[in-house]
């Protein structure tokens, strides 16, 4: 599946369980969602579980346990994505779904990894704190000029970024236009999550930091 089309980011996902049984990830282009009504919401399927509050006007679809969405209501090109256990990934070619070789996991090594790429215009890290979880901010887009391209991107300019634990989990790629901000988290017990407040609208990336980001600062990870 690629998730959002080419209207808004490249996202292949299908998520497995832990059950054995399969979970629809909570992707823009993903199952179809309405606006919430303002207030305070726990994820339900996301680990560990998150808890955050929404103005009117935004939506969420189905989470998964390894990812979470939450957007302006119908929009296809704006989103807060949250990712448990990226990884960085693959930079072949080919652009694969998995992981690159020999990249750390960690919240340093990520953001260390993701300021080395060529494609890439990435902003020095600051420290970030998330809902009693330390780690790193960045602001990334596609550097002017780069023409390298994946198969899925219609020839567009295109930089894989991050790839789920597994490869039946998420795919994230940079393209176009499109410019985020990343929170890349560690967890106590290991592993990271990553806000990514994104838009496939460059231009727009601070008109959408500035709605979203008092639902990033909203949010309180269960990690006891």
């Amino acid at each position: 599946m690629v998730g959002r089309g080419l209207v808004a980011g490249i996202l292949l996902a299908a998520t497995v369980a832990a059950c054995g049984g399969s979970a629809a990830t909570a992707a823009p282009g993903g199952p179809v969602a309405s606006a919430v009504p303002a207030g305070t919401y726990t994820s339900t399927a996301f680990q560990p579980p998150v808890t955050f509050t929404l103005p009117d006007g935004w939506e969420m679809p189905p989470d998964s346990n390894l990812m979470l969405t939450l957007r302006p209501a119908g929009s296809e090109v704006d989103a807060v994505n949250l990712f448990r256990d990226a990884r960085a990934a693959s930079q072949a070619a080919d652009c694969p779904r998995g992981a690159e070789p020999g990249v750390g996991a960690t919240s340093s090594e990520l953001a260390t990894w993701l300021r080395e790429r060529p494609g890439l215009v990435v902003s020095n890290p600051t420290l970030a704190t998330i809902g009693g979880l330390r780690g790193v901010g960045l602001d990334v887009g596609i550097r002017e000029g780069w023409t390298q391209s994946c198969p899925f991107a219609n020839g567009l300019p295109t930089v894989p970024l991050i790839a789920g634990p597994t490869e039946d989990a998420y795919y994230w790629a940079a393209y176009g236009d499109e410019r985020m901000r990343l929170y890349i988290l560690d967890l106590p017990s290991g592993g990271t999550i990553t806000v990514m407040i994104g838009t496939v609208l460059g231009p727009q990336v601070d008109t959408l930091i500035a709605a979203a980001s008092p639902i990033v600062r909203s949010m309180a990870f269960a990690t006891e």
